[in-house]
């Protein structure tokens, strides 16, 4: 038996879900890292040859018992076995590109969802809370309406997997691949109408990468300057490239979720730091309530607390600015097919309890970045909080440094979504090749790159994906399907009709016009606040 090294102690202690089904192994005589031959040579021909590597070293991946498949995430996401869908189990999912890659425990999958939530949205709420006022009672309704849109968002996001097992309701089939919003569109709605939905799942994610860029790059180039460094190789646009060109690209190409889990717990655990420093900046005895500080003295006055002038204005068209923003900060519709095929054994009530971990607690980070940062500068909240900080703040720039690494720890899981709705427009459900694959990250990511080195605006992005985009992901088109499926399943008598049925279809129709308001009206407030702020 190998001795545990310390990297795979700590794994075992945050991913105990992930491991504990498959220590089971001690019950047995024969050891779970004894190499496999037989399976070995039972391979077909396409098995790579690192793929052989792995069997040999840690057995069959297939097997129930084989701890360190799991436990090790960079093997795992390497594995490159191919096979079919009967050979799968609740370890194992095939991938786009029929490659066998490893599946989650809750725990795993929990981290990626609140990590794939958190983002750049994240950062912009207490803006949106100041388009509508400047005092502290306006985190009344600002709290109302994120626990009342995190509701609705975790509720659409369960909803996307079970559309695809309304048919056969009885009959769950974990290794059954689950249809995207997209795919479920086109078997419900229309072919012809499909490509709509998929390209806003593309351009949706595709945004929010856009805008990780532009924060990423704002972040860096600020702690490079906090260090006294200077010239063009420190600047916002040489570090952007280096980044992405040394860490993102690498991340894009992981093939499975799984190897994400330390970097998504370093991410989670960076943004709960960094909103404890927010809720210490925003206490009275803070160097941003004392006037005269060495802190306020060196921000400009437009990034100063200011409060008490506007009141609140709640009622007022104003907060669906907001409204937009929360959308955003709650948006990873586009994966939940995803979410739901990698999480290991994944009945309906455990993808309920990952919804209800992951999103209850994204809406709790969100409360406390969206109060803290907006009773600590008010009126003047930058459209990312951070910039609001003094640049001699250390507290600050530790929180900028974190950001930073949690965003890019983001990009796999963004273009995961991206790549998965590009590929249902171009190849509509046919085998992609892994060359393909690799070019299609390449093209995105210089496209996402350059284009975030010529927008600096992160907050606009974000507003406006969440007001129209986003809408339509969350609200309308889930809802939309769920109602045509569950018609036709009345219709073919396989579904009764009951009085819950009928509540739960009036609510859906409610959140198709809830969706149409959003986009309009919302995208609407947002260009108006940005280019005719006196109107406003």
């Amino acid at each position: 038996m190998k001795t545990l090294s310390l990297y795979h102690t700590i794994l075992l202690v945050f991913l105990h879900d992930d491991v504990n089904a498959l220590l089971s192994s001690s019950r047995t005589k024969k050891s779970p890292m004894t190499p496999n031959t037989s399976r070995i040579s039972q391979l077909p021909k396409t098995a790579s040859l690192e793929g052989r590597r792995v069997l040999q070293r840690f057995g069959d991946p297939k097997r129930k018992n084989v701890r360190s498949f799991v436990m090790d995430p960079i093997v795992a996401s390497r594995l490159s076995v191919k096979t079919s869908e009967d050979d799968l189990n609740d370890n194992l999912k095939l991938g786009d590109d029929g490659q066998a890659v490893c599946k989650q425990g809750m725990a795993s999958a929990t981290f990626n969802l609140v990590k794939a939530n958190v983002g750049s949205g994240i950062l912009a709420l207490p803006a949106g809370v100041a388009a509508f006022a400047d005092v502290p009672s306006a985190l009344i309704p600002a709290v109302a309406v994120m626990c009342l849109l995190g509701f609705l968002s975790a509720y659409s996001f369960y909803m996307i997997p079970r559309l695809s097992r309304m048919d056969d309701a009885a009959n769950i089939d974990s290794t059954r691949r689950t249809m995207s919003i997209s795919q479920a569109w086109e078997k419900e709605v229309g072919k012809d109408s499909a490509w709509i939905v998929s390209l806003c799942c593309f351009l949706t994610p595709l945004g929010t990468a856009l805008t990780y860029s532009i924060i990423a790059g704002d972040m860096l180039s600020m702690l490079a300057k906090s260090m006294g460094m200077t010239g063009k190789l420190v600047s916002r646009q040489s570090l952007l490239v280096a980044t992405t060109l040394g860490i993102i690209y690498p991340l894009c190409n992981l093939k499975s979720l799984a190897a994400l889990s330390p970097v998504s717990m370093v991410g989670v655990t960076g943004m709960c730091l960094t909103a404890i420093f927010m809720v210490l900046r925003a206490l009275p005895s803070s160097p941003y309530a004392i006037a005269g500080s060495a802190f306020l003295e060196s921000l400009p006055i437009s990034f100063r607390p200011s409060f008490g002038i506007v009141g609140n204005n709640a009622l007022s068209p104003a907060i669906l600015v907001l409204v937009s923003m929360t959308a955003t900060s709650m948006l990873v519709h586009f994966s939940a097919h995803d979410f739901c095929d990698d999480l290991r054994e994944n009945t309906p009530e455990r993808f309920q309890m990952l919804t209800t971990l992951g999103f209850s607690f994204t809406a709790l980070i969100n409360i406390i970045f969206m109060g803290a940062g907006f009773l600590t500068f008010g009126a003047n909240c930058q459209s990312m909080v951070l910039n609001n900080y003094s640049p001699y703040d250390f507290g600050a720039t530790i929180s900028r440094l974190i950001v930073a690494i949690s965003l890019i720890g983001s990009y796999p899981l963004l273009f995961r979504a991206i790549k998965s709705s590009f590929f249902e427009l171009t190849h509509k459900g046919r085998q992609v090749s892994e060359k393909f694959n690799k070019m299609t990250t390449r093209s995105l990511l210089a496209i996402v790159t350059g284009t975030a080195l010529v927008l600096t605006d992160a907050g606009i992005v974000v507003s406006l994906s969440g007001a129209v985009m986003g809408s339509a992901i969350i609200y309308a088109f889930p809802s939309i399907v769920f109602l045509k499926t569950t018609s036709r399943l009345i219709s073919q008598g396989k579904l009764r009709r009951t009085s819950r049925l009928a509540v739960e279809r009036f609510a859906n129709k409610c959140l198709v016009g809830t969706g149409g308001l959003i986009a309009v009206l919302g995208g609407a407030v947002i260009l108006i606040r940005k280019f005719r702020p006196g109107l406003m």
